[in-house]
């Protein structure tokens, strides 16, 4: 018989053995992020609609396709939040955050919703972890990104990646470079999924970016029959060129190589200036784990004043996959301890496990179950070490400590168990309280 509840198509249950590889990655990324000198901001999981609908375009998918819309019981419309920059910059306004600072940097990792077709590391609730850096339009700042992307990379144990480049221009330079395009898709036109035809109308670019595949495969191939794809390069104007030039210097006196995509418009029309991903190409056609840009025009659209920011958002599930088919594991879980007592000392074993909580992972059974069947459950929680209280030994003032992979075991004074576990697990593990 079917279960009456399953979990909605799209989202799926992190189980406990499968949890301490998302703990690791998280951790790593902190600590990248910490070192940089960001600083952490969560940002509810909903907001207005119309703040995501304006900072996204009308015309992207997020906004048209993907955006979960819905209205509370007081008729406000909401939708899930489908990235993390909106809200990132509806706090920095809302908080006033430019009168603490001039130059802010942040970063958050959360839940993030996109209604989209289900498949291999692409969910309907998908994990990010982003940066942003709001209140300077130096090109240092964008290398600053793209270096900080790639560290995050390297921590997590990628190598022979891709970081792939492109300038989108201004709001002026992409009108232009829009005319270009729309006239070297022309002889195509009709061919267009209908999606792509509106787009060429309305926002063109928006058409480079198509997940249709049959999209794909005719532009690709308007490209290869010697049409060659227009350049959004050849349109900038002279300071967004000086930026260009800025940022490829940058990036390559910190000898972060990259390659120039012309056809990387990102999928959300904030964007101007810098436009980057990564790329892990053993992934096939579904081989972006994030990316990001520069998008100046963003806060003054919300209502503030002009105001440049540059940040970028890195799809943790996508990142746990790629890791898993290269079989990258995290390192080993903290040694646990099990508390194991008889029928005269079970009263004991409690606050023993609670003492010892203070510095290592402990368990013990809350059953009072035989001694036999709590060492197997020692051994199925994996257990590296059994603190016996046996009652002979304990009216010694005095312990058993086995090691449950050799199965030796010694007594030892119960004022020198957490010297003796020390020795035997090699560290002292410490539970945080971060």
């Amino acid at each position: 018989m079917p279960l009456k509840y399953q979990a909605p198509r799209g989202t799926r249950d992190l189980l406990p053995e499968e949890i301490g590889r998302w703990q690791w990655a998280e951790a790593r990324a902190r600590g990248v992020l910490e070192r940089y000198s960001y600083a952490e901001i969560r940002t509810p999981e909903f907001e207005e609609f119309d703040l995501f609908a304006r900072t996204s375009g009308e015309t992207s998918d997020v906004v048209q396709k993907e955006m979960y819309r819905f209205r509370d019981l007081k008729g406000r419309d909401l939708a899930l939040r489908p990235e993390g920059t909106a809200g990132v910059c509806r706090a920095y306004l809302e908080r006033n955050l430019a009168a603490r600072g001039r130059v802010h940097k942040l970063w958050y990792l959360g839940p993030m919703f996109r209604y989209g077709r289900p498949q291999k590391g692409r969910f309907r609730q998908f994990f990010q972890v982003g940066a942003e850096i709001i209140g300077t339009p130096a090109a240092a700042a964008d290398v600053e990104m793209v270096t900080l992307f790639v560290d995050l990379f390297r921590a997590w144990g990628f190598a022979g990646l891709t970081v792939a480049l492109n300038s989108v221009g201004t709001p002026a330079t992409r009108e232009e470079y829009a005319r270009r395009l729309r006239e070297w898709l022309a002889p195509v036109r009709e061919r267009l999924s209908a999606d792509s035809q509106k787009r060429l109308e309305v926002n063109p670019l928006r058409v480079l970016d198509s997940k249709d595949e049959g999209d794909r495969a005719l532009l690709e191939g308007r490209a290869g029959a010697g049409g060659a794809l227009p350049r959004m390069l050849d349109v900038l104007d002279p300071e967004s060129r000086a930026h260009w030039e800025q940022v490829l210097a940058g990036l390559a006196a910190l000898d972060v190589r990259c390659e120039i995509d012309h056809g990387l418009v990102r999928g959300l029309d904030y964007y101007t200036r810098t436009a980057f991903e990564v790329h892990d190409r053993s992934l096939g056609a579904q081989s972006a784990l994030g990316g990001g840009g520069r998008y100046d025009g963003l806060i003054e659209a919300l209502g503030g004043p002009p105001t440049p920011g540059v940040g970028f958002s890195i799809g943790l599930d996508r990142v746990l996959l790629a890791l898993e088919d290269r079989a990258v594991t995290p390192p080993a879980a903290a040694p646990r301890v099990f508390v194991a007592g008889m029928e005269e000392t079970h009263a004991e074993v409690a606050a023993l496990a609670r003492a010892l909580r203070a510095e290592f992972v402990v368990d013990y059974d809350f059953e009072a179950r035989s001694l036999s069947t709590q060492l197997k459950a020692a051994d199925r929680g994996g257990a590296r070490v059994a603190v016996l209280l046996g009652a002979e030994e304990w009216g010694r003032g005095e312990v058993l400590l086995r090691d449950l992979a050799t199965k030796a075991q010694r007594a030892v004074p119960r004022g020198e168990i957490a010297a003796q576990l020390r020795a035997m697990l090699g560290s002292a593990p410490e539970v945080s309280a971060r």
